[in-house]
């Protein structure tokens, strides 16, 4: 538990109790630590009155303007609030209904502690099976809906006019495939950055490259993959339409391989050296549903293979889709909003 917890236990409870008999709480509030939180919680809004944005720091509350998302600054007493992370500590008072969502799908890294998933009253995970898994280690608010991130690219959303004219947006040649290199954190030991972030030059001749990291990734590694003319680096905190107009997706142990595998896409994967972080099922996972290697001299005929063959492997996608997402019909969203009006029931209230 974080030490800010036992600090403001006491204090932030007896304003809460203090504004909630005077009547001035807040209803519902979605607490965001940064826009991806937001981009995160936009899929379940659809089917909700609107909620209230509370912004960690002004920081955040002027990024979140600069999308034209307006937002009360951090801190706030709602009466429940909803969070795409484990910050229940932040509200330490057992009178908020505090409802937290994975910020990526299913668990490709180890569970964080327990004790801080606990102070949620629920948690959104992706399937019955991380559910499950959670339980294994101590975690006994988890309750399984489906990833709302991954909707518009199956409820049709993201239809082919939609994907054109992301290509046309970003300048793409129709005569070649698209490739998607995707790492995650490069300090998490589980990383392949390495091995092809200063490589990039030898894809663009023939491919159309798309490049997306772990918003943590060194800042030299992001601005040498920013200086190749021809690769567009993803800014965005929504990878899914870039997924969808990908032909083949790279990448290592990141959680975007799930997304990857929702939309059936063919994958090539680093292998990488366990570390903490590694999960064993997860590596399994990774190793059923994607064309594995170990070097980058070995990428370009990986990629000639995922494109001649794209069945290939489709049967481990399928079978990790299964585990990781249990249904895959756009209504994820739909799903988490409506078990949302249930433990919150004054937020369908005039």
């Amino acid at each position: 538990m974080v030490l800010s917890y036992y600090l403001i236990k006491i204090p932030y409870s007896i304003t809460w109790s203090v504004l909630n008999m005077l009547g001035k709480t807040d209803d519902v509030m979605l607490y965001c630590a940064n826009t991806l939180d937001y981009h995160i919680f936009r899929e379940v809004q659809h089917h909700l009155p609107k909620v209230s944005v509370l912004a960690k720091n002004k920081k955040v509350q002027q990024q979140l303007r600069d999308i034209g998302i307006e937002a009360k600054v951090y801190p706030a007493f709602p009466k429940a609030v909803i969070m795409c992370r484990q910050a229940g500590y932040k509200f330490p008072t057992s009178k908020i209904t505090k409802i937290g969502m994975r910020h990526g799908p299913y668990t490709f890294k180890p569970f964080a502690n327990a004790k801080g998933y606990n102070l949620l009253d629920y948690f959104y995970m992706t399937s019955e099976d991380e559910v499950k898994r959670a339980q294994k280690a101590g975690i006994r608010c988890g309750v399984a809906k489906g990833y709302p991130k991954l909707d518009p690219a199956l409820n049709g959303q993201y239809d082919s006019d939609f994907k054109q004219q992301l290509k046309q947006r970003i300048g793409f040649d129709n005569d070649k495939p698209t490739i998607l290199f995707t790492a995650t954190w490069d300090k998490s030991k589980v990383s392949a950055i390495e091995l092809w972030f200063d490589q990039l030059d030898v894809f663009t001749e023939h491919y159309n490259v798309l490049v997306t990291v772990h918003p943590w990734t060194s800042n030299a590694i992001k601005k040498r993959i920013k200086s190749y003319s021809g690769v567009f680096f993803i800014d965005s905190p929504d990878v899914v339409p870039y997924i969808g107009i990908s032909d083949v997706c790279i990448g290592d142990t990141s959680s975007i391989l799930a997304e990857c595998c929702a939309l059936h896409k063919p994958m090539v994967t680093f292998k990488v050296a366990d570390g903490k972080r590694t999960v064993p099922h997860v590596k399994e996972l990774i190793a059923n549903f994607s064309i594995q290697i170990e070097r980058i001299d070995e990428l370009t005929d990986a990629i000639k293979q995922a494109l001649r063959d794209p069945p290939s492997l489709q049967q481990g996608r399928q079978t990790a889709n299964q585990i990781m997402f249990d249904r895959l019909d756009g209504k994820a969203g739909l799903r988490t909003a409506e078990h949302i009006k249930q433990v919150v029931p004054y937020l369908t209230e005039d």
